[in-house]
């Protein structure tokens, strides 16, 4: 008896008891597993089918870091407990939901249209986006409201709007703005956007400030246009009809909202927030009595700032220190940067960097199929594993360094959003064949000459173009952080105009000779003035692009000009 019942207990189960949890989606999905990579895969299957029922051109979904589709879930919240809960299945299912209703409706178009019509500073644009999400939000759990599936975005939506309230500053701020009015206009059980807006938060509970006097008006200004975004705007045929509809009725609301929030910050996170950190502190050390204003924008902040500047300067002629002398530092303020990557263009400037990068053959060995590998013959009547397959793969010896002018000349209309695609286009071109490669931005804040990287971990990022322009300073600073020389590193500078702040650019140039670095530069909307300065400044290692599509000719002859000029 003791053999047989050692015997089971030595068998391997045949099946798993997986315990009933909470959730709507435990009545439907039975084809679960507690093996992470079968879970995981059932799971996708299961969200597939469920964005099958949303409706046409509602994309295809996949996990994030995997492959790329209309639908990208990140598979991070649910990681670690297997099978996955049916509560958390529940929110990657309203996830999914509201995805896949922005891809129906063409939602990346109606906010393309709605910027194309807004005359709005690049230091509020990113206010409009947000603003511009959420009113997306809305109209999507409404649309979704209609159906069984309001049951799963509304999981989804009280778990962003958990979230987003977790990171709000002080009030005001316009994420508690937003994640407020989501809440109010997204309800599927009762209209409560047609009420005042009344404060129920642990604030008010706790006998601390309302938040009435900082949302109400604001609320009710957002209120005012969710009958139309739930009535009138579903009953209107055509996918690119509908998208012109909301764009309109957002920019006829944001007009009113902007006076209220213009000087909000989002949340803790908000660039400008910790800009204003940073102007605290150094507002300190020049009087150490002034009292700071509650808000960054505030009028006040500008007047202060205006009023003690003339006292560094007195400091500085007592001293006797060259004032020229200009101080670079680092910045980490960024703001995420909209996609303006040129596919085509990408593909040419490809083709200009494969030219002149290095063939390293590579051989995958031990395969089932290919060509014959003459090393692994006596493989053949064993695993059989005896072929090989040869690649190519072409690599830049060279470590590129992307230099990007943004300065206040840069500033203009649509001249940053041009600067970007040409030089987010490059930057991708060349990390194709040099992973080491570095993209970094200057400009001129309160005197200060900021070098900021606006290339991390997969992402673009964007600043604010402002100041003057120390060309010269900037390419001192970055000679000097090269830590090996032997690679010869090459510096590709994009600007739109000469240098007119810090050391001449010629002491640069020199620098760059002395260290063997072999400097390109590309001016891009430049007026005839500039043009004539930057040939004066940079000589024949500058080339001028008027369109984005002269790009890969005019870098095709900087690199064999710079070839040239660096064998002499």
């Amino acid at each position: 008896m003791n053999t047989e019942s050692s015997k089971k207990n030595r068998e391997s189960p045949q099946c798993f008891k997986i315990a009933e949890e909470d959730g709507y989606s435990e009545f439907w999905r039975r084809d679960k597993s507690p093996v992470e990579t079968l879970e995981l895969a059932k799971l996708l299957v299961s969200l597939r089918k469920v964005v099958s029922h949303v409706g046409r051109n509602a994309g295809t979904v996949s996990w994030k870091d995997t492959i790329e589709s209309e639908i990208i879930i990140d598979p991070n919240p649910v990681l670690g407990k297997y099978p996955v809960p049916a509560s958390e299945t529940d929110k990657l299912v309203g996830q999914a939901i509201h995805l896949a209703y922005k891809n129906i409706e063409m939602s990346d178009y109606a906010l393309k249209l709605a910027k194309s019509r807004l005359n709005l500073s690049f230091r509020y644009m990113y206010k409009f986006e947000l603003y511009f999400k959420t009113c997306e939000s809305v109209y999507f759990d409404n649309l979704s409201n209609q159906t069984i599936l309001s049951v799963y975005t509304e999981k989804s939506r009280k778990k962003k709007i958990q979230d987003a309230l977790d990171v709000t500053s002080h009030p005001p701020s316009l994420a508690e703005l937003f994640a407020i009015w989501w809440d109010i206009a997204a309800q599927r059980r009762e209209a409560r956007y047609l009420e005042e807006y009344t404060d129920t938060s642990a604030r008010r509970l706790m006998g601390q400030s309302s938040l009435e006097k900082f949302y109400k008006k604001p609320i009710r200004i957002l209120n005012n246009m969710v009958p139309a975004l739930i009535q009138e705007c579903p009953k209107i045929n055509g996918v690119s009809e509908r998208c012109d509809f909301r764009s309109k009725l957002y920019l006829s609301t944001w007009e009113e909202l902007f006076a209220y929030i213009k000087f909000w910050p989002i949340d803790n996170s908000d660039v400008f927030l910790q800009a204003r950190k940073q102007e605290a502190q150094h507002l300190k050390g020049i009087k150490k009595s002034l009292t700071l204003p509650e808000l960054i924008f505030s009028e006040k902040l500008g007047k202060v700032v205006k009023k003690e500047i003339s006292p560094i300067k007195d400091i500085l002629k007592e001293q006797m220190i060259d004032s020229s002398a200009v101080a670079v530092e680092e910045n980490h303020i960024v703001l995420p940067a909209d996609n303006y990557v040129n596919k085509k263009l990408l593909q040419d400037l490809a083709s200009v960097f494969k030219a002149v990068a290095v063939r390293e053959n590579i051989y995958n060995r031990g395969l089932t199929s290919g060509s014959i590998d003459r090393r692994r013959l006596y493989r053949a009547h064993t695993s059989g594993t005896i072929f090989n397959i040869k690649k190519n793969e072409f690599n830049l010896l060279n470590d590129i360094t992307l230099i990007i002018d943004a300065t206040g000349s840069m500033a203009a209309t649509n001249k940053w959003e041009h600067t970007q695609e040409i030089f987010q286009t490059l930057f991708l071109a060349i990390e194709k064949f040099n992973k080491k490669a570095s993209l970094f931005a200057y400009n001129e804040v309160r005197d200060r000459c900021l070098l900021t990287e606006l290339y991390k971990k997969g992402k673009f990022y964007t600043i604010q173009p402002h100041g003057k322009t120390a060309s010269g300073e900037i390419l001192k600073t970055l000679v000097q952080r090269i830590k090996s020389k032997n690679k010869k590193p090459i510096f590709i500078h994009i600007t739109d105009g000469a240098s007119n702040w810090g050391c001449p650019v010629q002491e640069a140039i020199n620098l760059c000779k002395e260290n063997r670095v072999l400097l390109l530069t590309i001016g891009v909307n430049c007026s005839e003035e500039n043009q004539t300065l930057l040939k004066s400044e940079y000589g024949k290692l500058v080339q001028f692009a008027k369109t984005a599509d002269q790009l890969p000719g005019l870098l095709r002859n900087l690199l064999n000009r710079g070839k040239r000029t660096f064998s002499q």
